[in-house]
């Protein structure tokens, strides 16, 4: 009973811990204090996708997957916005090359905010009459989603593919049929079972919470920037606790391990 008593004691501290972490660089990060995610690859290959669909004349297809069919799951809600959060750094910047850019979802509760995020990315850019809802597309399941995707690229045969959020089966379609077209191809999900379908067919990708990461960077929102650095911490410290836990197990000291066990 001791030991279930101090393994609770000890998983409220690791709790307060991550808490005063998160607010304590949540209000470094509002106060001014410059909090930065470095720069990834795929990020830095946007302004590529859209220079090449600018110099090709073709549009640039983009999508955050199936994501469940809502915002409200919790493991791929998160994704979704992530994508639609990096949507308004890709649309001001065709905004700015005069890229015309389509947008698939099948998500019904992600499209009011899908259109505020495009409409406030081109009123940004002084471009408030190159919003176009017609170039939202919506689908209600996952095989009209494709089924609609995959002939809107052999149609048009984007420049440019971006897929960034929470995928399924569809990963693998929508990365072959990129390919099949000579699309350049931007990917990246936190879900493990599609990861290798996407390396596979795109030419850069965010793998897990390099999604995360890449919207907090483009985003610059204190509070997101902050829970970040925050998370960074909290895995720092966790794994010091199993560090220094697989130490004491090799000298048969179980005391760590004790405290720990719920």
């Amino acid at each position: 009973m001791a030991i279930i008593i101090e393994g609770r004691m000890i998983a409220l501290l690791l709790l307060v811990i991550s808490f005063a972490l998160f607010y304590f660089y949540m209000q470094q990060a509002k106060s001014g204090a410059k909090i930065s995610a470095r720069t990834f690859p795929a990020v830095a290959a946007i302004p590529e996708a859209v220079g090449r669909a600018a110099e090709m004349g073709k549009p640039i297809y983009y999508t955050t997957g199936l994501g469940m069919g809502t915002l409200n799951n919790p493991s791929q809600g998160p994704q979704t916005l992530a994508g639609i959060s990096i949507l308004g750094h890709v649309v001001r910047l065709c905004s700015r090359n005069g890229v015309r850019i389509d947008y698939f979802t099948p998500i019904v509760d992600s499209l009011p905010l899908v259109e505020e995020t495009m409409r406030t990315a081109y009123l940004m850019e002084g471009n408030p009459e190159g919003f176009d809802p017609h170039h939202i597309h919506f689908q209600n399941d996952q095989s009209p989603y494709l089924t609609a995707s995959l002939g809107y690229m052999q149609r048009e045969r984007p420049a440019s593919n971006i897929m960034l959020g929470g995928f399924y089966y569809e990963s693998v379609v929508l990365g072959e049929a990129g390919n099949t077209i000579g699309a350049m191809q931007i990917c990246g999900s936190a879900n493990t079972h599609q990861l290798p379908f996407l390396v596979a067919t795109c030419d850069y990708t965010l793998i897990m919470e390099e999604l995360y990461a890449a919207s907090a960077e483009i985003a610059g929102d204190p509070d997101v920037l902050g829970s970040l650095r925050g998370e960074d911490i909290l895995k720092f410290i966790i794994l010091a606790l199993i560090g220094v836990g697989f130490l004491l197990g090799i000298a048969n000291n179980t005391t760590l391990i004790n405290l720990l066990r719920m």
